[in-house]
Formats: C-alpha cells, sequence, structure tokens
C-alpha cells in the first residue's frame, strides 16, 4: 500500500510533503487511516504549530474522525492515537474533499509504491512534483 501526503500552506503554497509503501493488506478504511496518520507526522517533521486542517478523500474516515462516538474498533483506536498526535497543533481539523484534489499526493502515492520506499521533503521537491503542483493551481 502507497500513501502520499503534500503540505500547503493557506496560499497554497508547498511546504513539504512526503510518502511511502508499507507491505501488507489492508481495507480501503485502514488504507485511508494510515494515510492520515502519515500527514500527521509529516506536519509535525516540519514543525507546524498553528491551525491544520487535514483532508482526506475518505468521508467515512472523516466522520468517524469528527464524530467522536467512542468507537472501540481498531480503526477507532487508531484515530484517537492520531488525535492525541494532533494535540501538538493550535487547532487541528478533518476535512473531506473530493479526490481530484489529491493529484499531487496521488503522484507521491504512486512513485512510493513504484519504487517502495519512504520518502520526505520540505521546500526543495522534484520537478515531477512542481509540474503536478502547478497543473493543480491552473
Amino acid at each position: 500500500m502507497g500513501y502520499g501526503v503534500i503540505i500547503r500552506d493557506e496560499d497554497g503554497f508547498v511546504l513539504g510533503g512526503g510518502g511511502g509503501f508499507q507491505e501488507g493488506s489492508f481495507s480501503v478504511l485502514e488504507a485511508e487511516c494510515i494515510a492520515s496518520e502519515r500527514s500527521v507526522e509529516v506536519a509535525n517533521k516540519l514543525n507546524l504549530t498553528g491551525k491544520v486542517t487535514f483532508e482526506i478523500d475518505s468521508a467515512e474516515l472523516a466522520n468517524k474522525w469528527n464524530m467522536d462516538d467512542g468507537d472501540i474498533t481498531i480503526i477507532g483506536s487508531r484515530i484517537k492515537k492520531c488525535k492525541e498526535a494532533v494535540n501538538l497543533f493550535n487547532s487541528a481539523s478533518l476535512v473531506w474533499s473530493h479526490r481530484s484534489c489529491n493529484r499531487v499526493a496521488d503522484l507521491i502515492c504512486t512513485k512510493m509504491c513504484r519504487e517502495a520506499k519512504k520518502w520526505f521533503f520540505d521546500m526543495d521537491y522534484p520537478k515531477d512534483i512542481h509540474n503536478a503542483v502547478i497543473g493543480d493551481i491552473v
């Protein structure tokens, strides 16, 4: 399973990102949860402390995160740990976004699946990522 993360400021400027590959067989919800966990890790690596909004294309995970209904499943436990990790930020929320809004993250995910590795970058990112970022803006 691959995952991709892109971190932008409120103006859309890319601050960093990364991705990785994790061996195993996962449900779609588990894969989205793992990607969310890695997003929090990347945000922490970039020393973000202010208001942070995490976007995900899984409405089910966004709803579970925001309902906070004491879910005792494995996914509920992972969400709880993730929420504890976001306490480092002044404010954090997780919102649903359409899959087409995640083109850059999808590109990183595809790259990580192909190369089967982990990767982190700050503002010095490769040209293919830059081209995808520009394509998102246009």
